[in-house]
């Protein structure tokens, strides 16, 4: 790390403005070697070693846990080698991982702490680049993306994956794999993907170098959750998994069972690869869908006068049926339940050779992407229709409270159609500082400034320095406007502060709140 290098095609620079060098072949042949070598010292001390393709949200997480599992003297089981690729928006994690650093910002605590920890003091966690560090590894961790390049596909017909990466990486996999490794597939993959995708190319690269005994290949899908129970959502929680044959679902079993508490959290072994990748679709299809149920019952709600969320409260008291039912809110974002429906789609055309149409998890999609439309609608009545010149406040980038992960969040349909009103947007996150996704569109960490600005304020996420703002400071911020608005999105709001803020002079209306426009809290006192 450098913070002299200049940004070149030969570096790759981390959210955080940290400018890596990526190393040259040479230097990658170098650390492999060092690699090999600690490999070797480490399988003297009786441990396995382990190599976690990916290095993203959910690969970093997870080696950090795998270099955390120890045995009963207290002592590592694993030698963990993460790996990601050596370019601009890939190589920076291996450097931050190398500094003993988190590549991913959380309110999690132990993710930065497992890592300082592995790499300084057990050191038994290292990254690399170098595709030959599969040869050193027993189990090789899959967790790099397999995307869906048009996520608002309108038919079925249109939906298309991103095969060709991932098939690469597995290829490279298979190049260079120990005949008796195992695979385990992490990724969320269409049903289908283990057996009729990966499990040919790896016989194919097996072939091509004379090993004639089958693989060891098995699914066991992440239900990793960002935020501040980020480690305990992958050591502390159930997960389903199965093997391609027997001695793979065994060895996955093993595995698996050394760094999850297996004793509180059973893992629950299905019959084949198909059905464990089925249900982590069906699993996000199905939380999806209950939240674009919801969406239209918030409309009449809101249109009625109710408060929906006390009314989804007194129907969630019914545990086994109808606890789990969602609330209103902004819209959905991140990077499995904007997709996980349409991989399932284009696997049941594609692998499984079915016309059958998922219509209703399709459609709910559909309603999820126009969610945060809603939330403009209202914001637009609070104006009476004119935004152009007015200057608006987002609170909110991230998809998720107290995290800094800005994919697929549902603010950027909100910010864009914003725009497209001739609003002046200042956006704000206490968690984000460079918005991938929108690099154009800065966020500022200011929040006393950025409402002291506004016109109108969207509380589009609940992250908590928003939940504990007063009215007062709102409206204080606000004392130039004759007038403030404020739409709250996100059930942040609660109904005594927003008769203080009404009090106050402000207008406001919310997502699910019908209750505050019967009491005329979007028209002036």
């Amino acid at each position: 790390m450098t913070s002299s290098l200049s940004k070149t095609k030969n570096t790759s620079t981390a959210p955080d403005g940290t400018v890596y060098a990526i190393p040259s072949e040479s230097a990658q042949k170098i650390h492999f070697d060092k690699l090999a070598q600690k490999a070797a010292w480490h399988r003297t001390q009786g441990r396995q070693i382990v190599v976690v393709q990916g290095l993203g949200f959910v690969g970093s997480a997870v080696a950090a846990v795998i270099a955390a599992a120890t045995d009963e003297a207290g002592q590592p089981l694993y030698f963990v080698i993460g790996v990601d690729l050596p370019s601009p928006s890939g190589y920076w994690k291996v450097g931050k991982l190398n500094d003993g650093l988190a590549p991913i910002v959380s309110p999690d605590p132990e993710l930065p702490q497992l890592i300082h920890e592995a790499v300084y003091k057990t050191q038994n966690l290292e990254a690399t680049v170098s595709e030959e560090v599969y040869t050193l590894a027993d189990v090789i961790v899959v967790d790099i993306h397999l995307d869906v390049l048009n996520r608002l596909a309108q038919t079925a017909a249109e939906i298309k994956i991103n095969l060709d990466s991932f098939g690469a990486a597995i290829h490279t996999v298979g190049r260079y794999m120990r005949p008796d490794a195992l695979i385990l597939i992490e990724t969320t993959v269409p049903a289908g993907t283990s057996e009729k995708f990966v499990l040919p190319i790896l016989r194919e690269e097996r072939a091509l170098r004379g090993i004639d005994q089958p693989p060891l290949l098995a699914h066991a899908y992440e239900r990793v959750m960002p935020g501040p129970k980020y480690i305990n959502s992958i050591r502390h929680f159930w997960r389903t998994f199965s093997g391609i044959d027997q001695t793979s679902t065994a060895k996955a079993r093993d595995f698996l069972s050394s760094f999850i508490d297996t004793t509180a959290y059973p893992l629950w072994e299905l019959q084949d690869t198909n059905s464990s990748e089925l249900a982590k679709l069906l699993e996000n299809s199905y939380r999806a869908t209950n939240i674009a149920f919801i969406h239209e019952w918030t409309l009449l709600a809101e249109n009625m006068g109710i408060n929906l969320f006390t009314v989804v409260d007194s129907i969630r008291v019914r545990q086994g049926t109808h606890d789990n039912m969602r609330f209103p809110g902004f819209g959905v974002g991140g990077y499995c339940l904007t997709k996980d429906s349409l991989l399932a789609q284009w696997s049941a055309i594609n692998l499984a050779n079915q016309e059958l149409l998922l219509g209703m998890t399709l459609e709910a999609l559909k309603i999820n992407h126009r969610m945060p439309l809603h939330t403009l609608d209202l914001l637009k009545e609070l104006f009476e229709g004119e935004l152009a010149g007015k200057t608006i406040a987002v609170c909110g980038v991230a998809y998720l409270p107290e995290v800094a992960d800005t994919r697929n969040s549902p603010t950027e349909i909100f910010v864009d159609e914003l725009l497209k009103t001739g609003a002046v947007v200042i956006v704000h996150d206490p968690y984000v500082t460079t918005w991938v996704e929108r690099p154009n569109i800065p966020v500022t960490q200011d929040l006393a400034g950025c409402l002291r600005q506004a016109d109108g304020i969207v509380l589009a996420i609940p992250h908590r320095p928003y939940r504990d703002l007063l009215p007062q400071m709102i409206c204080q911020a606000s004392l130039a406007l004759s007038s403030p608005v404020l739409v709250d999105a996100q059930n942040i709001i609660t109904d005594e502060k927003a008769e203080l803020l009404h009090d106050a002079g402000c207008r406001l209306l919310g997502v699910g709140k019908g209750h505050w426009r019967t009491r005329g809290y979007q028209c002036l006192k």
